[in-house]
Parts: C-alpha cells; structure tokens; sequence
C-alpha cells in the first residue's frame, strides 16, 4: 500500500492494486461518515468492444450499461443488497452515466458488512429469462417517462443531431427497442467483460482504517477466481468536427417551447496537460455565463424566460460540448442568438477571471471535507485522467489569465446544434 497526499489540501490516500487488477483508493478521515463507492468502467456510451486482438467487435444494444445496473441488485437468494444498507442505518444506491456505472453506500456504522454486501453485488451475478423480462417491463416504463420528459426529449435528440459516429449519441437508457431485445446473454457476457475486478476501481473514505480495510478487501477476493487481464478494447470511431444536423424543431402537445443547444468543440492543443485543458476551457463558460457575467441579469429581465439558462460542458473523446438549456414562452430565437453572440464575443476581464480562480480553489477544499465528495472527486480523475491529480491545487493556484486567452484564441465555436421542443398548434 503506497500513501499519496493531494498537496495543500491536507488529504492523504492510500492506494493498492490487487492481485486481480482492482484498484483501492481509501481516503481516511476521522469522525466522518463513511462513503464506499466500486466503479466499473463501463457506461452508456460503449457499445462495441473486444478482449481479444483476434477477435472481431462485439456490438451490444444500446442502454445495456444501465439495464444491468438494474439486474446487479437482484439475487438469487432473493435478498435485495439495499435491504441490508437499510437495516443498517445506512443508505445505498448506483448510477450509469455515458462513461461508468458506479455503486456506492453512505453510512456510520457496520461498515465491513455493508463493504462486504456491495462487493458481492457487483460479483454475485443472477440473471434469467424471467427476471430479465420482468425488467424489460420495469425499464420501458421508465424510458416511457422520460420521452415525456421535454428537457430528456431535446437533450437526446440533440446528441443524435450532434454526433456522426460516436456511441455517446445513444442515451444511457437506449431505445424502447434496444430495451426489449436484450438478452440474458447479453447482460452475462458484459457482465464478464466490464465486472472484472481489472475493469473497477473502489474507493473508501470517511472514519475507517487503510490497513484493516486492505486487509478485508484481499481477504473477501481469496473466495473469487479473478485473475489480471489486459484491458478491454473499446472500438474507436473517427468523429469530424461538423454537426449532423444544424436545427431541429420538435411538436407535441407543450404549453411552453425547450430549448437546447450543443456547441461541438475540437479540444484545443494549446496546453498539454488534460487536466489544466479542461480547467481553462471551462472558464470560458464560467466567465460568460457564470453567477458574475452580465449576461445572468439580461436572461433575469428576460419576460420570455420561463426557466432560468443552465449551461453544461461534456467531455466526449476529442471534443468539449457546451449544452445550453432554457424553457421560453416565446422569443426563443432572441435567447439563441444572445447565447451565440455572447460565447463567441472573447472579450474577457482579468478581474473576473482572477474572481472565478478564488471560487474554483474555494470549491475544490470544500468537496474535500466530505467523504462523498472526496470519493466522487478521486473516481473521476482516475476516469478522466487515469490517476487522481495529488498536485491539482498547486495547478490551479497557478492557473493564469494571459495562459487562458491562449488557451481558447483558437477554438471554433461554429459547429453548433439547436433543438427545439415547441407547440405542435404552433407549426405552421
């Protein structure tokens, strides 16, 4: 076990990988809650993928990621593994976005046997033809939901209308067809692919013991036959920088219009290092339409804005996408065209760029000081990066306005996407 420390954030971690493959991250933190979460690196966006250079691509229905987050709680000795959380005084739960499918509990006390039970659920497959019908069901209602969903409706057809080929377009339910024609065969076979302990990572923080929690870790793999293996093959698809489709407008029976837009946008090249590429493309974001930006009090004035303007940035293989979302009476082309002007107008202040740096610092100590946070923080920079940033603090105290500016001089910001979800009484 090697001990690393996340510099000037007083935060040590303990790192160890198994025999099998699986990466540990425990985060001690004494007289906090304890949160344990296990990643697996497989999420709504990888549909085709090999473990064998032989071999050729396996192809698997959209929306399998979360269908078999789904299946993972049921047992075969029919004890839901929430159950027992519950019964501990603790909470559990999981998610599949379009890049992992994590399973996590938050909890003070019986620790080990809470530990021990969200191992065995993402060890301790069951399916069968039976239980994977009955969750056909249950998971069709759910998308059926969601395609009333107006905010679901234009963010899903603005990932069609966004990308050509990459598998980030499916959304992470999939289709009411894809839904329906998974198999349990399909379900054991990524199973056997993703649920490698090779494949995963688990973090711990809060009030526990590095050593003893290594300790029972190794001690519960001695009952599996997990052995390492090289790393799943995803199948790479060549995206180009253009959008599919430039507008779209949707009718149904709305009483107000949803609007979402998508700027497509080549990753620039200007700094080397992802981490920091990331941070200062996003403050573009944040100094155009964050809380300080000007453009915040003419959206509040606005009588046509229902909903306030969220934005979002998405990393997505080679390219960042900026999501702005609205809900309009009317007007939305005056809120689309404020949008475009103002994120393509490069006129920045230093002050505001030196005010953003203080609060990205301030938040980056408070998701420290939760063992949730910590968890959540240390698991998406072993995605993202393939390792937790130990010196991101030092990197963003050095974080420099003139460095920003260069950073994005060169971004086209002209491969945008619009969807709008409007009245079908309003089409002409």
């Amino acid at each position: 076990m090697e001990k690393k420390s996340y510099n000037g954030l007083d935060l040590n971690v303990y790192e160890e990988v198994l025999d099998n493959g699986l990466r540990i991250f425990i985060s001690p933190i004494p007289r906090h809650t304890i949160h344990a979460r296990i990643t697996t690196f497989f999420g709504g966006s990888v549909l085709e993928f090999k473990m064998d250079e032989s071999k050729d691509f396996i192809k698997v229905p959209g929306g399998i990621a979360h269908f078999l987050e789904h299946k993972m709680f049921e047992k075969e000795d029919g004890v839901d593994p929430l159950s027992i959380y519950e019964n501990n005084g603790a909470s559990g739960n999981a998610f599949t976005n379009e890049f992992v499918t994590a399973y996590h509990f938050t909890g003070a006390g019986h620790f080990y046997e809470n530990l021990e039970t969200l191992l065995k659920c993402v060890h301790e497959p069951y399916f069968t033809d039976e239980n994977v019908l009955k969750e056909k069901g249950i998971i069709s209602q759910e998308k059926k939901q969601d395609l009333d969903n107006p905010f679901s409706i234009v963010y899903d057809r603005s990932l069609v209308n966004t990308f050509h080929n990459l598998d980030f377009k499916n959304t992470v339910l999939g289709s009411l067809e894809d839904i329906n024609s998974i198999t349990k065969e399909d379900l054991y076979n990524c199973y056997n692919t993703f649920y490698h302990p090779s494949n995963m990572i688990l973090t711990v923080s809060g009030d526990v013991d590095s050593d003893e929690v290594i300790k029972f870790i190794k001690d519960f793999y001695k009952k599996y036959d997990f052995k390492k293996r090289p790393k799943v093959e995803i199948k790479h698809k060549d995206e180009p920088e253009s959008v599919v489709k430039d507008k779209d407008i949707i009718y149904m029976d709305n009483l107000s219009k949803e609007i979402l837009i998508s700027y497509k946008v080549k990753k620039p090249n200007y700094i080397k290092d992802v981490y920091l590429n990331k941070i200062y493309f996003s403050f573009l974001l944040d100094m155009k339409f964050g809380a300080i930006s000007q453009v915040v009090d003419v959206f509040a004035k606005n009588k046509n804005l229902i909903s306030s303007v969220s934005s979002y940035l998405e990393v997505v293989d080679d390219y960042y996408v900026i999501l702005f979302n609205a809900t309009v009476k009317d007007g939305e082309d005056e809120i689309i065209d404020l949008i475009d002007k103002t994120i393509k107008d490069f006129d920045f202040n230093e002050e505001d760029f030196n005010l953003i740096k203080k609060a990205v610092l301030n938040s980056t100590v408070l998701s420290t000081e939760n063992s949730t946070g910590i968890c959540n923080m240390i698991s998406n920079q072993v995605y993202f990066y393939g390792k937790p940033i130990y010196d991101m603090y030092d990197k963003l105290k050095k974080l420099d306005f003139e460095t920003f500016k260069k950073s994005i001089q060169n971004i086209n910001l002209n491969n945008r996407s619009v969807v709008v979800l409007d009245n079908k009484n309003s089409r002409s």
